[in-house]
C-alpha cells in the first residue's frame, strides 16, 4: 500500500521519515496547546481585570512561587524537545556498518551519483536498494548546494572543498511505468525513464546563467535541479546504454549525443544556433579553429572534444574565463556520440 501524506507534509518513503513525522506532529500539538493556553489565559484575565468605570485598579505585587512555577515547567518539555531533536539528529546523521555507499557531485546545475566500483549512474538519476541502509558521500563542484528529498525528510548542503554525508533507507519501492505525474503515487513524479520517481532537489540557491534555456523553452537553473530517485528491489548494471528511441534513428549516434547534450546540462551553457551564452556555442564548433587565453590555438577534432568535457579548464576559450565548467565523467562510447552530434551542427 502506496503511503499517505497530510495535510502539511508529503508521503514518508521510510522508518525514519515517519519517526520525524512523528516528532513533528508532537511538537506541532504541543505547540497548538500551549498556545491556546497561554493566549486564552490571557483574554481571560485582560476581559476580567478590563478597565471600569468606577473601580480603581489595586497595585500589583508578585507570586513567588508562581513566577518559579512558570519558570521551571517549561524546562521539562524543552529538555524533551532538546532530546528527541538531538536523538533524530545522530540517527540521520551517523550510517550503520555495511551501507551502500554512494558518491554524489553536484555542479551547476546536476547531480551525479557513482555506485561502488566507480559505476556512474544517469545523471540526475539515483537508484537504490529498497530495504537497505544507502550513505551519501556528497561533495560539491562550484557552489554550495543542498541536497533533498522530502519524502525521505532528509536534507544536507553539498559544500565545495570537503565532504558532507547523510544517510537513509527507504522501504517502498517508487511506482512503476507513467506516462504523466498524474499516474504515479503521492509524493512522486514521472521521470526522464518513463518510471515514477522520488524527486531530489537542490534546496540552496545556486544561480543561474542569463537567457539559456533547454529544448522545453524551461531555464537550466537552480530552479530546474532536479534529479530522480529510483528506489528498486533489483539493483541495474550502470553501463551507458543509447536510449531506445536514437535506435531507430537515421543517425543513432548523433541523436544520443544531442540526448546527453540535453540530459548532462550542457545546454545551460552551449547554445547550437549560434547565440551567445556562459559557454561557446557548439554551432559550427567541429573542425574550427579555437583560439584560447594565453595566445595558444588548435582545432575543434576528437581530441579536443574529449579534453573540452574531461578536463575543461586545461584549455579556456578566449573570452570564457568567468565560466567554472566542471570536469564530465562520459564513457569512450558517450564522448563519441556527442562528436557525432556537433558534427551534425557543422554540416
Amino acid at each position: 500500500m502506496d503511503p499517505q501524506g497530510t495535510v502539511q507534509l508529503p508521503p514518508a518513503y521510510s522508518a525514519y521519515a515517519r519517526e520525524v513525522d512523528e516528532l513533528y506532529g508532537s511538537i506541532f500539538w504541543l505547540s497548538v496547546a500551549l498556545f491556546v493556553g497561554i493566549v486564552g489565559a490571557m483574554l481571560v484575565l485582560l476581559w476580567r481585570y478590563r478597565r471600569r468605570p468606577g473601580r480603581k485598579s489595586k497595585p500589583t505585587g508578585h507570586a513567588t512561587v508562581l513566577e518559579i512555577a512558570w519558570t521551571v515547567a517549561p524546562l521539562f518539555p524543552l529538555a524533551w524537545l532538546f532530546h528527541a531533536g538531538f536523538a533524530h539528529y545522530v540517527d540521520g546523521a551517523v550510517a550503520p556498518e555495511g551501507a551502500y555507499e554512494v558518491r554524489v557531485r553536484a555542479m551547476q546545475w546536476s547531480w551525479e551519483f557513482e555506485h561502488p566500483g566507480g559505476a556512474l549512474g544517469p545523471l540526475n538519476e539515483l537508484t537504490v536498494p529498497v530495504g537497505e541502509p544507502v550513505k551519501l558521500i556528497m561533495s560539491s563542484s562550484d557552489v554550495i548546494h543542498s541536497f533533498f528529498v522530502p519524502g525521505l525528510r532528509v536534507k544536507r548542503d553539498v559544500v565545495p572543498g570537503m565532504y558532507t554525508t547523510l544517510w537513509f533507507e527507504a522501504d517502498q519501492v517508487t511506482g512503476g511505468a507513467c506516462e504523466s505525474d498524474d499516474a504515479c503515487p503521492e509524493g512522486q513524479f514521472c521521470g526522464r525513464q518513463g518510471r515514477c520517481a522520488l524527486p531530489i532537489y537542490c534546496a540552496e540557491y545556486c544561480g543561474a546563467p542569463q537567457d539559456i534555456q533547454d529544448s522545453a523553452g524551461r531555464n537550466t537553473n537552480h530552479s530546474t535541479m532536479l534529479a530522480e530517485l529510483y528506489v528498486v528491489e533489483e539493483m541495474p548494471s550502470f553501463e551507458p546504454i543509447m536510449p531506445e528511441r536514437c535506435e531507430a534513428a537515421e543517425d543513432p549516434m548523433a541523436c544520443w549525443g544531442e540526448h546527453l547534450y540535453q540530459s548532462n546540462g550542457c545546454v545551460g551553457c552551449h547554445s547550437v544556433d549560434g547565440s551567445s551564452g556562459p559557454g561557446p556555442s557548439w554551432q559550427g564548433l567541429w573542425g574550427s579553429e579555437r583560439a584560447f587565453e594565453g595566445g595558444e590555438r588548435a582545432v575543434a577534432d576528437e581530441n579536443y572534444v574529449r579534453q573540452s568535457i574531461l578536463q575543461p579548464q586545461a584549455q579556456v576559450v578566449e573570452g570564457y574565463t568567468s565560466v567554472n565548467m566542471p570536469p564530465y565523467r562520459l564513457s569512450d562510447r558517450q564522448i563519441e556520440a556527442i562528436v557525432a552530434y556537433l558534427r551534425t551542427l557543422s554540416e
